[in-house]
């Protein structure tokens, strides 16, 4: 026998619900990613630029922790590699 026709009209409706649920979900989530970004996250940045807002620290002098060295060529970087 066949295995769509073993299937009952219970299985095939409960298979076209989840996937109309799968649907709804993946519309939904854009839909509320979307009102998120330009209702919360896109404010929030604009607000943060206009106050001068500098949360990743990148216009402060911070010391890095690398030492200054001369600038050396490129022949003598590989001496003794191999």
């Amino acid at each position: 026998m066949d295995a769509a026709a073993d299937e009952s009209a219970f299985a095939r409706a409960r298979r076209r619900i989840a996937a109309f649920g799968r649907e709804a979900a993946r519309v939904q989530a854009a839909v509320l990613f979307t009102l998120a970004y330009f209702l919360v996250i896109g404010p929030a940045a604009a607000l943060g630029r206009l106050f001068g807002a500098d949360l990743l620290s990148r216009r402060r002098a911070v010391k890095t922790g690398w030492i200054p060295r001369a600038p050396r060529s490129a022949s003598g970087s590989l001496e003794g590699a191999g």
